[in-house]
């Protein structure tokens, strides 16, 4: 037992000695699943900026912990009506990275996200409506989404790219399946930027 508590310790140690943190940013190409009620949707360039910490389990396996400010939403047109969805999230993915060759990694895990605002543009007849909110009561304030990602490391900077799918329906009324069988809202996105470590 004694051998067992020796061998965490140090692997615990090892971890914790080895960690960076750094600082990350780019771009949300993002979009909403197709509710029955929409018509065409385009996606909403919005842009994603935050903090990680680094962690390698050995040589080729690392768990990269973030927390991010994320910009998202949809637009789309419904018979004369142009609308813009702007949701606001503070994201917390926890990714568990892969790195086959020196430098190149793959990338998995969940994203837990946390509505801190939404924000709703309509233009009807080139009449235009701008409206923030803080607290609506259409979304729900938890967001699951599953991130897949490849990432280049040069030096202490990365280029990557993630793409985001969400889990969760994202509007309040109704209810969704995993396989999302009656279309509900749901957040997907497309990062792209670079991350810097210390």
């Amino acid at each position: 037992m004694k051998k067992v508590f020796g061998f965490l310790a140090i692997a615990t140690m090892s971890i914790v000695q080895a960690q960076s943190f750094g600082v990350k940013g780019g771009a949300n190409i993002s979009t909403i699943s197709k509710e029955r009620s929409w018509d065409d949707t385009n996606a909403k360039i919005g842009y994603y900026v935050g903090v990680y910490m680094h962690a390698p389990v050995n040589s080729i396996f690392s768990i990269q912990p973030e927390v991010l400010y994320n910009s998202v939403g949809v637009k789309y047109e419904n018979a004369n009506r142009s609308h813009t969805l702007g949701l606001d999230y503070i994201s917390a993915p926890i990714m568990f990275q892969f790195e086959p060759i020196p430098k190149l990694y793959v990338e998995a895990g969940p994203q837990f996200s946390f509505l801190i605002g939404n924000s709703d543009r309509d233009k009807t007849d080139d009449v235009v409506t701008i409206k923030k909110y803080r607290n609506n009561s259409n979304y729900n304030s938890f967001d699951l989404s599953g991130a897949v990602g490849v990432g280049f490391r040069i030096n202490n900077i990365t280029i990557g790219a993630r793409y985001l799918l969400g889990f969760t329906d994202i509007k309040k009324s109704g209810s969704t399946t995993w396989s999302n069988d009656d279309k509900q809202l749901r957040n997907n996105a497309l990062q792209i930027g670079l991350q810097y470590g210390f």
